[in-house]
Formats: structure tokens, C-alpha cells, sequence
């Protein structure tokens, strides 16, 4: 109210004015509450630490925990200031050798010949014992051109007789996709890796070849992505059907731009999807869907009957997708990401830091139970989350009740989002109590999708739909491959090579069983 406006002179209007300047009041305090989190997610966001591993501070309380003796912990500080330390040089171990595999140049600086005899007896000592220096050296990659030569005979008397040698079988010139290409399977092999592994655009590959003495143009290395697409896909469709038929899948997604033809100058948001499987069929699947409605992870889960972790999204419109009897058992079971419930208590540290350390004490005895049970049997890990897991929950969904009816906890605080978030999902939350199989997050899934978003900031966008397909299918072989450390270029090889010349044993070319039988091809770190 300005000066100029005459005050009130009732007291009814006294009243009204008083609730209503409370009232913007409560509205500023709410809104100013709102852009202090705001810029304290911003903070974390560009200053902060990005990893959800337990970091310890002010505001995490530690329950149940008894605080250290302070006499005890001085007496040890000052032992320690005291202590002299000796420094020793560390033996190098045999793992700390590089590869076996790799190609050696050996140089022997020997004895000096005035030196090899010994001086009491006068006869030549012989080696006992080497020691070895090992030095790692870079020798830029070099491009080879296999020529094949088909000599051609004639008769020089007669010359009416001319004899050409036969066209080579496919294991003598089975070295390209197509026939009569000038690339192959190494080349190819480059270019999928690079791409998909090592997120190169495809000019910078042209640069990257360039270098190495020959410009491939990008319309040949798309050409040569086509038909690698083309020939692994019996290999990839039998990676889906394996999935399919795993009792547990972890789904996530994320956006990427495509290119539209009907719309000149501009671009619309479409979506790479991964399907992670897990022991029973050990293999990162991703398809693409220009949509982020349910049609794309329905037409790909089709008749799936089992398990899906997916986040909040997932569970109400994406991928959970019951038959209309829910109690059947016939249906998907979506099991909800708990990393995602805890983030947004930890995201209220800021807004209610007791409440948000009292919900993170929950979830670090939650994920305390889990390291635990880690390397146990299915029939086992069930077993201890039954035991310990359940009371916990039971108690911490007590503590979520409380504060949803807490009149002090704001509708729109942070805390209160974070609770009622966890209350709403709490069924497909506490899922993974039910059956040892299923992991507690979707943790690994997001690992190994963040692989295809860090490309994503150097391709920037995706062609065509056609080219999506082909990366999807492309993303697929590199990303099982990695999960299984292998050679992502050996194998690549190996299976172009042996699909182009008619190999119909796939079995032996899905990744967990490449890697058993060519051991040498397992990166070891």
C-alpha cells in the first residue's frame, strides 16, 4: 500500500488487510524458498561433486553410530605426526607388465666382452639371469593394401588360347562387405568403432584416415555402415530374443535430435531406448522409436512376461504394461528405481537438511544390506532382504507417512516433492524384496546409456530415421561388447569376416561366448 492510500479506519477492514498481506507474505516466503533451491541444485550442478557414492558432511546425521573417543583420536594424530616414514621403492609385479600380446621390439645391451670373463678362473661367465626394462611405444596406425594379382596365360605360337585365373573363394578375397568394394572388414571395423564407441563424427574420421595416407569419403564410410547394419542383424535379433526370454530387464532412455525432412531448418525430439539384460542373457540392446510414447517399448517388449526396472516414467507411461487383471501372472512387473527416490532427498538437503539426512540414513542402510548380499545366490540375496531389508522399509514408509501429514513440511518444498514421490511409487519400489533376481536400481542400466550421451555432444543429432535404425543396431554389438571387455575392433572383425562368409553357427558370435573362446581378445583391465 502506498503512502497516498488512506489506511483502513474500521476493524473488519483492519482484518482483511492483515490476511491479506499475510498471505503474499507466505507466497513470497514460498516463492523465495523455490529460488534458493533452484540455484542450490545450479550450484551442485556446475560446482558440485556429480557422483551419488555416500560422501559424509554437516548435514548427513549419523544414526546409531557412537562418536568417536576425542582423547583417543588425539593421542593417535600425534603418533602419527611423530612417525618417521620410510619410503620403499615398490617391486613391479608380473600384472603390472604390459600385454604378452603386444608386438615386441627386444634390444640386449649385453656385458661388455673385456667384462664377460671372470677374473679368478679366467673363463667366460655365462648368463644366469635377465633383467628386463619394459618401455611402451606408439607407432601411428598404418593403412595396408592387399593386392591380388590374377596373372592371365596365352600361347605364343598359336595365340589363340588365353587362360585367366578364377576368381578367388571367399577365403582366399573374403576381406570386404560387398563385392568389388575397395575397403575391408579392418576398415569397416575402424569406422563402427570410432562412431560408436569413440563418438567421432564421421568427418573427423575422415581427417583421422586422412592422416594415415588415404581420404575415405563419408558417403563410402555410410555406405559401408549400411552394409555392416545389414549383415549383423541376424546376430542382433538373436541378442533380442535371448533378452526376451530373461525373467529381469532394465530399461532407461534418452532424447536426441532427428532430423526432419517436413520440417526445413528445424529438428524434433525422438529416442534411443536400452534394454540392459542381465545374467542370463548378458547383452545391452538399444532400438530407436521417434516418439517417447508407450508404442515404442511396447512394440519391443511384444509378449515379454517378467520383470522391467525402469524409473517413475517408465512404471505410469512407458514400459509397464499390465494385462488388464493385474493379479495375473501373465504380466510386466515394473520395478522402480530407488536411485531415483533418493536423489530427490538428497536434492532437499538444501531445503530441509534433517528430514533429507533422516530419508538418506534409510537408503544407506538399504544399499549397506545390498553390498552385502552382493556375490550371493538369488535364492540366498531374497532370503537376507526379507530378513533385513523389509523391517527397514517398513520402518522407513512409517517415516514417510509422518511427513506427508507434517502441516510444517510446505506442499511444495522440496522435501515434500521427495516424500510424496516415494509414497506414490512405493509398491514397484520395495518390488525387488520379492524376488532376488531384481537389483535394487536401475543404476547399471543409466551407466551404460551414458556412454551414447556423451557421443551425443559430438554428433549432435541423428540423419534420418533409417540412420537411427543403423545406429541402434551398431550401438547394440559395440555396447555388449564392451560389457564383456572385449577387443571391440577384434571382435568387430571377427564377426563381419565370418557373417559375410555365410557363418550360420550365430551362437558362437554372441559376445559372452566370443569372449570364451578367444580369451586373448579379453582386455584386462
Amino acid at each position: 500500500m502506498s503512502q497516498n492510500e488512506a489506511l483502513p479506519s474500521n476493524i473488519q477492514a483492519c482484518h482483511a488487510l492483515i490476511e491479506t498481506q499475510d498471505e503474499l507474505l507466505k507466497s513470497l516466503a514460498r516463492d523465495l524458498e523455490q529460488a534458493r533451491f533452484e540455484i542450490e541444485q545450479l550450484k551442485r550442478y556446475v560446482y558440485g561433486r556429480r557422483s551419488e557414492r555416500h560422501a559424509p558432511d554437516d548435514s548427513q546425521l549419523s544414526f546409531l553410530e557412537e562418536e568417536p573417543d576425542s582423547a583417543q583420536e588425539t593421542d593417535d594424530t600425534a603418533e602419527v605426526i611423530h612417525e618417521e616414514v620410510a619410503y620403499t621403492r615398490r617391486k613391479r609385479s608380473k600384472a603390472d607388465r604390459f600385454p604378452a600380446g603386444l608386438l615386441r621390439q627386444v634390444q640386449t645391451i649385453d656385458v661388455p666382452e673385456t667384462e664377460r670373463n671372470c677374473p679368478c678362473c679366467g673363463d667366460e661367465m655365462p648368463v644366469i639371469d635377465t633383467d628386463i626394462r619394459e618401455r611402451l611405444e606408439y607407432v601411428p596406425a598404418k593403412l595396408v593394401v592387399h593386392e591380388i594379382h590374377y596373372p592371365k596365360r596365352a600361347c605364343g605360337k598359336c595365340k589363340q588360347v588365353v587362360t585367366i585365373a578364377p576368381p578367388p573363394t571367399p577365403e582366399q578375397d573374403g576381406a570386404s562387405l560387398t563385392a568389388g568394394s575397395r575397403y575391408g572388414f579392418g576398415v569397416t571395423a575402424q569406422i563402427i568403432l570410432g562412431k560408436y564407441a569413440d563418438h567421432l563424427p564421421l568427418y573427423r574420421l575422415e581427417d583421422i584416415f586422412a592422416r594415415a595416407g588415404v581420404v575415405i569419403p563419408r558417403s563410402s564410410q555410410v555406405g559401408l555402415l549400411d552394409a555392416a547394419a545389414d549383415s549383423v542383424r541376424p546376430l542382433v535379433l538373436l541378442m533380442i530374443s535371448r533378452l526376451l526370454q530373461s525373467g529381469v530387464i532394465g530399461m532407461d532412455d534418452t532424447p536426441v535430435r532427428l532430423q526432419d525432412p517436413s520440417l526445413p531448418g528445424a529438428m524434433r525430439t525422438a529416442r534411443f531406448w536400452l534394454a540392459r539384460g542381465r545374467e542370463h542373457a548378458p547383452y545391452n540392446v538399444f532400438f530407436f522409436h521417434e516418439s517417447r510414447h508407450r508404442d515404442g517399448p511396447s512394440k519391443f517388449l511384444g509378449d515379454y512376461r517378467g520383470y522391467v526396472t525402469v524409473d517413475a516414467y517408465g512404471v505410469n507411461d512407458g514400459v509397464y504394461l499390465p494385462k488388464k487383471n493385474a493379479d495375473a501372472e501373465d504380466c510386466i512387473l515394473a520395478s522402480c528405481c530407488n536411485a531415483h527416490a533418493r536423489r530427490k532427498f538428497e536434492a532437499a538437503k538444501g531445503n530441509d537438511p534433517l528430514r533429507a539426512a533422516r530419508a538418506l540414513s534409510f537408503y544407506r542402510r538399504l544399499y549397506d544390506i545390498e553390498d552385502a548380499c552382493r556375490d550371493l545366490s538369488d535364492a540366498d540375496r531374497l532370503s537376507r532382504r526379507q530378513a533385513e531389508s523389509v523391517p527397514l522399509l517398513a520402518e522407513f514408509k512409517s517415516w514417510l507417512d509422518v511427513q506427508n501429514d507434517d502441516p510444517r513440511v510446505l506442499p511444495k518444498s522440496a522435501i515434500k516433492v521427495a516424500v510424496r514421490y516415494a509414497l506414490r511409487q512405493w509398491k514397484p519400489l520395495i518390488l525387488f524384496t520379492t524376488e532376488g533376481s531384481l537389483p535394487i536400481d536401475n543404476n547399471d542400466t543409466e551407466r551404460d546409456l551414458r556412454r551414447l550421451t556423451i557421443g551425443r555432444k559430438n554428433w549432435m543429432f541423428v540423419g534420418s530415421s533409417a540412420a537411427g535404425e543403423v545406429a541402434s543396431t551398431m550401438y547394440t554389438l559395440v555396447a555388449s561388447a564392451s560389457r564383456h571387455n572385449l577387443d571391440i575392433w577384434a571382435y568387430l572383425n571377427d564377426v563381419l569376416r565370418r557373417l559375410v562368409g555365410g557363418e550360420t553357427d550365430l551362437e558362437s558370435l554372441l559376445p559372452d561366448r566370443w569372449a570364451a573362446s578367444h580369451p586373448s581378445s579379453i582386455r584386462t583391465r
